[in-house]
């Protein structure tokens, strides 16, 4: 029964599409690893460690918008899943976890790796079962049911994550076995894979869902736009490509100026006049008091990066403040939003209108250009620095690979700096991921290798050196993906964004306690996992490095390629000064 379950559990999952299988070995979740690696469809990975398998999976589903599913024994594994599951239930992330468990007379007994596993995860999941020890006593129809019922839910467009606490009793059986299919599903197993031919279908297929506004909810934001003089596109969080381009045709369409976040896919792009790269950037300039009164604010997509722009926006509120999602979340911190519409982005895109060209808007551009060049100009004269990194990095990448970011400094010096690279469109643009759910600085490294995996394509990492302490250990994973990882590890010595707080003046004590310092490099890390390993000291040799590493993560044929870290060393102290230079630069250009 624990195999004729198990293989229900993981064919069922794979004719929904829900195809590969994240495993962190143990015992008593033997009868789910056998069944995976007995699937001919099913692709696998082996994760030791159970916070990195979370994270991993959370990569792979922000590049596809799929499902990972998470397998694991009893105890303390699954808890070990705490923390992706977090980011996941905040940042609305499809999510499956099969945790293992024991059968209900041993809990609470005192029994080896034995916890309490139901509810584990409190009330971050969006739907969680207990599912019973397999038994002819149970109809295996109510298996294939509640699998449908798991995979609705994850990836319903406020989705997030299920988990199915799976419990077994032993013995665990014979892998030799044949698993014998009961009568009351042989309409259901007659369905078999084939070569060409679609999938079988579930036993329960789910119709998918379009949420879309009112007519007169659309009739109203209509009437809004026509009459506003000033109004802004802010675009956060798109997590799509099909959201992508519908916003891009919006952009055009409606002709307002473009306000793109780093994780809106937009940022980096130069396709259209109306983008303005370095709008939080604007805000310390002369210019600023162009966006003082601001008629109408339209955000597509979730969560700003920019602190600045939050911050501005409380300050100078809009008239209208409408923000436009596709889940049920409130998603206004600031609490300035005056109509919210849960919408299909793709879908609300295509009802707004036509409007004409703005000098307002062309006038935005123009200083953001400006701010552009002095920003080159200026980290040009300055020695290899974190804004120069993120500036290169995002100037080299070729566009068919992605780039992940992680928390603290790396994605702020991206989102304030980064330029696209010349001719950057949405055919030449990299795909861009972050777990900005909970802006935490755990499992970096694991969700861009689960971000190769899922966009099928090599991934540049940008990552601080506290966070890839903190996950050290996946750099095994890169030695096991499909897919090469090229880690760009910027190594202040400690926790650089702390430099920027009030604290930082606090002399006696800011060091110990914020700064952190460790005082190590990650060359032998690099030479432990067999990682090939740079370590530049200019921008030129940064330039030199991130090509041959990019050179050899692309090599052919695929057995060939290679990850790598790129370590850059750096100044805490030295990186807020030259913050503070380029931003005071940036205003002398406007006086």
């Amino acid at each position: 029964m624990n195999q004729l379950w198990s293989y229900l559990i993981i064919e069922e999952l794979v004719r929904n599409g829900v195809d590969y299988f994240v495993i962190s070995p143990g015992s008593r979740s033997t009868p789910l690893t056998v069944a995976v690696a007995q699937h001919p469809q099913a692709k696998k990975i082996i994760c030791l460690d159970e916070r990195a398998a979370g994270f991993h999976a959370i990569g792979y589903a922000r590049a596809t918008g799929n499902p990972a599913v998470l397998i694991c024994t009893s105890g303390t594994a699954a808890a070990n899943y705490l923390p992706a599951v977090i980011e996941a239930s905040i940042d609305n992330i499809p999510l499956i976890i099969l945790a293992s468990d024991r059968p209900p007379e041993l809990r609470q007994t005192g029994a080896n790796q034995t916890i309490n596993q139901v509810n584990l995860y409190g009330n971050y999941p969006i739907w969680q079962f207990d599912l019973p020890c397999p038994t002819s006593e149970i109809s295996p129809n109510v298996v294939l049911t509640t699998i449908d019922l798991t995979v609705s839910k994850s990836r319903q467009a406020s989705g997030g994550v299920v988990h199915l606490n799976c419990m077994f009793r032993e013995p665990f059986g014979s892998t030799d076995t044949p698993v014998e299919i009961p009568a009351s599903l042989s309409k259901w197993s007659e369905k078999r894979f084939s070569v060409g031919e679609a999938p079988p279908m579930p036993y329960t297929r789910y119709a998918a869902k379009l949420t879309i506004p009112t007519p007169d909810e659309i009739e109203l934001l209509i009437e809004i736009i026509q009459s506003t003089t000033k109004g802004i596109l802010v675009v956060g969080q798109l997590k799509s490509i099909a959201d992508i381009q519908a916003v891009v045709e919006l952009a055009l369409r409606l002709n307002w100026a473009v306000f793109a976040d780093i994780q809106s896919g937009l940022r980096l792009r130069r396709d259209f006049p109306n983008l303005v790269h370095y709008f939080d950037r604007l805000l310390l300039t002369d210019i600023a008091v162009e966006l003082e009164q601001i008629d109408t604010i339209v955000q597509l997509g979730t969560r700003i990066v920019s602190s600045q722009w939050l911050k501005w926006i409380e300050k100078y509120p809009p008239q209208n403040y409408i923000v436009v999602v596709n889940d049920g979340d409130r998603h206004d911190p600031s609490h300035l939003v005056s109509l919210r519409i849960e919408s299909d982005i793709a879908y609300f895109c295509q009802q707004l209108p036509c409007l004409p060209t703005s000098e307002w808007v062309q006038k935005l551009r123009s200083a953001s250009d400006r701010i552009s060049v002095t920003a080159a100009k200026f980290l040009k004269t300055a020695k290899l620095t974190e804004p120069l990194i993120a500036r290169t990095i995002s100037e080299l990448i070729p566009s068919q690979h992605g780039l992940w970011v992680s928390n603290s400094m790396p994605i702020r010096d991206l989102d304030m700096f980064g330029v696209g690279a010349m001719g950057a469109s949405e055919a030449l643009s990299p795909r861009i991921g972050s777990n900005r759910g909970t802006s935490g600085i755990e499992g970096a490294i694991a969700s861009a290798t689960g971000f190769a995996v899922g966009l099928q394509a090599p991934v540049t990492a940008i990552v601080g050196d506290l966070s890839s302490l903190h996950d050290l250990n996946s750099l095994a994973l890169l030695q096991r993906s499909i897919q090469p990882v090229i880690v760009v590890i910027i190594n202040n010595d400690g926790g650089g964004i702390f430099s920027f707080l009030p604290i930082a003046k606090s002399t006696a004590i800011f060091d110990t306690y914020f700064g952190t310092p460790h005082g190590v490099d990650f060359s032998h890390a690099a030479a432990m996992f067999k990682l090939d390993y740079y370590h530049p000291q200019t921008a030129d040799e940064l330039i030199r490095d991130y090509h041959q590493a990019l050179v050899v993560g692309g090599a052919s044929p695929a057995e060939n390629l290679r990850s790598a870290i790129i370590e850059v060393t750096t100044d805490r102290s030295e990186n807020f000064q030259l913050h503070q230079a380029l931003n005071l630069n940036i205003q002398q250009q406007f006086k």
